[in-house]
């Protein structure tokens, strides 16, 4: 049998010219791609862009606003107000976050709230009386009543209240050294973790009102924790929390709001300081105010060029964040005492209370638990929402006769730890927070410069870990900046822009720049971003060596002036070596194309063996 030869069979010419019309076009294509591959990010530039669209960073844009600023408030998440959040469940209206108004003192979102919505605004809630008290769970569902009960017979019980008062008193305020919370209960109290009351100190002050666990609490940091406002604690009973402040304050600015775009970049190093999102947009202004939570910073969620000072950056690590979660549950009956305020479970469920104490219209049945510190991270350890819902199913059995799991209907939780722009529920003094003289609060309250400031709960001395603490470093960083600047820009200032003719080619590159800015300046000044500069309104500029360079302009009159930065006007001029390399690889690229074209043209007429 013959063995069968493979013939190879011509290439049509057209087919050869196609070939090299593609190799040429190859070629153009590699030449071209740096003007084509260009990163062109949008910029927006206003006087103060805000970091984040929580209750101090929109207060700060309120204030700011009203001054006469144009303003930018960034928020990463999709919606505003962080941890400020308020919805309903069933016909109840609940709080996933901040719920506690404080009286008149030093909080004037006590008195705007009253002259909205009226008197009976507020509602006092934990007042231990007749009608308000507070149900304690022992020794595995033995309960009593704080006021109106016999929990005063039990001498654990009274060894608790006694010590609340010693931590509310700052009775530790000069010890002389700083030591946690829970050492000072074990060495000096006697009471360890296996104590029968110890779930009193994690689910009620100082643990669970501190948003974290008697293992971090520092004990004299937290004597010396100043507090200027009424000890009184109201709810608001005829709207949410975030209802009001909106109503109140946020409306006005929540147009001013970009969602869904977390900051990554805080430069005050350049031209101008600049915030760059995770879309790639750049945000320039005069100022910057970071209100993110502690949470964020001590996360490195933002990188700030250059490296923040090193004191600051020690306060961020210094001050605690909690951990913390709030669940909110229904029921198809009310299986409490109508004065029941609150009742204090066993397991990590901790503390919860009947929201129908301040809003005595609602029918539906419905308990909020504070879940903080330890008791957080317990419930977030468990597999899945159902699990947790369980666990404070079982908690409340326990307390009330195994009367809640069949009562229940439906429920809402929300872990504030587990949010990723907020990572925590707020912050706590720890060991070292208050050394004595600067606080750490203040310290990272102060600000960088003229052109970085730091607002959020954090950040305030004497209101920390609640709403109007917030509000009132918001106004603070609003007021430092309209201080450092002397006011808003006047009227007339420009407002500077411009455009260039091209944004890539070969050097030379020669640019003819045009400036677009209003309120008619009478002064230019360019800075093409490799020394070069111009004084002229429209110059034209050459770029005569390979680089990425940023355009600037400032344009002046007798009322201010004002620069423009921006970044989708970055020059690129290619370096001839990268062209030609790539020229080269290209017509390497063909070549090779070619001989293995003839190698399996050689091939195919080799008989087979």
């Amino acid at each position: 049998m013959d063995t069968p030869t493979l013939r190879a069979l011509p290439r049509s010419g057209a087919l050869r010219s196609a070939e090299s019309v593609f190799s040429i076009a190859l070629l153009l294509a590699l030449v071209i791609a740096p003007a084509a591959s260009l990163a062109v990010e949008p910029s927006t530039d206003h006087d103060v862009v805000i970091v984040g669209a929580g209750a101090a960073g929109l207060y700060a844009a309120y204030e700011l606003t009203n001054l006469g600023f144009d303003v930018l408030i960034v928020e990463a998440s999709d919606r505003h107000g962080g941890r400020v959040y308020s919805d309903t469940l069933g016909d109840m209206g609940i709080e996933h976050g901040a719920e506690e108004l404080y009286g008149f003192q030093n909080n004037f979102v006590f008195n705007d709230v009253e002259a909205l919505y009226g008197n009976g605004a507020h509602v006092q809630i934990f007042r231990e009386n007749n009608s308000q008290d507070t149900l304690l769970s022992m020794d595995g569902g033995n309960t009593c009543w704080v006021v109106t009960g016999d929990c005063a017979n039990d001498g654990d019980i009274s060894d608790y209240w006694d010590f609340y008062y010693e931590i509310e008193g700052g009775d530790h305020a000069n010890d002389p050294t700083d030591v946690t919370v829970a050492d000072h209960m074990d060495n000096v109290l006697g009471i360890d973790s296996t104590h029968r009351a110890y779930h009193l100190y994690e689910a009620l002050t100082p643990a669970g009102e501190y948003g974290t666990t008697v293992e971090r609490l520092g004990l004299r940091s937290l004597a010396r924790q100043p507090w200027d406002m009424s000890g009184n604690v109201y709810g608001l009973a005829p709207t949410g929390y975030l209802d009001a402040l909106d109503a109140l304050y946020f409306n006005s600015i929540l147009t001013k709001v970009v969602l869904n775009s977390p900051v990554t970049v805080v430069d005050t190093s350049g031209i101008k300081p600049v915030a760059i999102d995770a879309n790639g947009v750049y945000h320039y202004a005069e100022a910057i105010i970071v209100s993110v939570s502690l949470g964020v910073l001590q996360a490195g969620l933002i990188d700030f060029v250059p490296d923040l000072p090193a004191l600051k950056q020690n306060a961020i690590n210094t001050l605690g964040m909690g951990k913390g979660m709030k669940m909110s549950l229904r029921f198809s009956s009310q299986f409490w005492e109508n004065k029941m305020m609150d009742v204090v479970t066993e397991g990590p469920t901790a503390e919860c209370w009947a929201p129908k104490k301040y809003q005595s219209g609602a029918l539906d049945h419905v308990l909020t638990c504070f879940i903080m510190g330890i008791n957080a991270e317990t419930m977030t350890a468990l597999a899945d929402d159902t699990a947790r819902i369980n666990q404070a199913l079982s908690d409340l059995d326990e307390a009330f006769g195994n009367a809640a799991t069949p009562a229940f209907v439906s429920a809402v939780i929300q872990d504030w730890t587990s949010e990723p722009y907020v990572l925590g529920s707020y912050s706590y003094p720890t060991v070292g927070s208050y050394p004595g003289g600067t606080s750490m609060r203040e310290i990272l309250a102060q600000p960088v410069g003229s052109t970085l400031y730091f607002a959020g709960e954090a950040t305030h001395n004497s209101a920390a870990a609640t709403v109007p603490g917030a509000l009132r470093s918001g106004e603070r960083a609003a007021g430092e900046h309209n201080t450092a600047a002397a006011g808003p820009p006047a009227a007339g200032t420009p407002t500077s822009d411009f455009s260039a003719s091209v944004v890539s080619g070969p050097v030379p590159l020669s640019v003819d720049f045009t400036d677009l800015s209003s309120q008619v300046p009478t002064g230019w000044s360019w800075n093409f971003g490799d020394t070069g500069t111009s004084a002229a309104q429209h110059p034209t500029y050459q770029y005569m060596t390979p680089g990425t360079y940023t355009v600037s302009l400032t344009a002046s009159n007798a009322s201010g002036s004002h620069t423009r930065v921006q970044p989708n006007l970055v020059i690129t001029v290619p370096d001839p070596s990268i062209i030609s390399g790539l020229g080269c690889g290209t017509l390497a690229l063909t070549s090779l194309m070619a001989c293995r074209r003839k190698t399996r043209s050689r091939r195919a007429v080799q008989p087979n063996a």
